[in-house]
């Protein structure tokens, strides 16, 4: 199953597609290190995930590794919270700094909060057996702390596995709590999940007024590492799919896709201070689309 396979993927007569992965994950053991260090394969050289800039101080955090996460207090009226991929938890705060400083040149100055979750670990489907808990109490923590509560504008970004995070937690909402705008960042999810007959298109129907996935074709975690590894293709790459085998029709009105190609080079260029490549500007704009 890898990084972000919604179904059993189960075949008449045959085992099932976690299962054929799981006989092949000493084969695919290699893998595990994408995020954590450089590697060359045929689409092309993967950029050094582990380089973001250090930190000057901790973020206020929502511990996704507990159980019942305890909410963090509100600077004003709207919380923005970045949710980290897999084999990113001790690198937290420094990704959560470069989205912070990015966003800040761009004009959004609301100070961030971040999400850790249990990501690191060498074993694709405890990662995305992690997720989905995180995810579930994510969705729980949201709805505690607001609930019936109109005062807060609520947006959430995630990058990489972090997506698959956030949209398991607009599930677990189901529109009990609805968040202003929620960005899915080269998303490391299958691409059929957001379809109307997905496993998240309800939670993204109920639970967020505006949800965009901002994908890159020259993304090759996603392109081609989470292909290799999943038999799946990622939703961060070509975008949804939901005219194939496993899915019919299209995606909920509220869900867009946007294609930020020509300036996103590789999986960790989505966002950086320096805002030489990004799309930092593209998500700050829909940012205003709902206020």
């Amino acid at each position: 199953m890898g990084f972000g396979s919604t179904d059993s993927g189960e075949e008449p007569g045959g085992p099932t597609r976690r299962r054929v992965l799981r006989a092949a994950s000493a084969g695919s053991a290699g893998l595990a290190g994408l995020v954590g260090a450089s590697s060359s394969v045929s689409a092309g050289n993967i950029k050094d995930c582990t380089n973001w800039p250090n930190s000057p101080t901790a973020y206020p955090t929502i511990d996704l590794t507990r159980e019942r996460p305890e909410p963090v207090e509100l600077d004003g009226d709207e919380l923005c919270l970045y949710v980290h991929g897999w084999n990113g938890r001790q690198s937290s705060d420094d990704q959560t700094y470069a989205l912070d400083m990015a966003l800040q040149e761009a004009g959004y100055d609301v100070p961030m909060t971040a999400a850790s979750w249990a990501s690191d670990t060498l074993n694709f489907w405890d990662a995305e057996s992690n997720a989905d808990d995180a995810g579930v109490r994510l969705g729980r923590c949201l709805r505690r702390t607001f609930q019936g509560r109109t005062d807060t504008r609520l947006r959430l970004i995630g990058h990489s596995l972090g997506t698959r995070v956030i949209l398991e937690a607009l599930s677990e909402l189901d529109g009990d709590v609805v968040l202003d705008t929620v960005s899915l960042v080269g998303a490391a999810v299958e691409d059929t999940s957001v379809c109307n007959d997905g496993r998240f298109s309800d939670g993204i129907r109920n639970s967020a007024d505006e949800v965009y996935s901002y994908r890159s074709e020259d993304d090759t975690v996603v392109c081609t590492l989470y292909d290799f590894s999943t038999f799946e293709n990622g939703l961060g790459c070509e975008g949804s799919d939901c005219g194939g085998w496993w899915s019919t029709g299209s995606t909920p009105d509220n869900y867009y896709e946007v294609d930020v190609t020509e300036s996103v080079p590789q999986h960790c260029d989505y966002f950086n201070p320096d805002r030489t490549v990004g799309c930092v500007n593209q998500l700050t704009d829909d940012f205003t689309a709902t206020d």
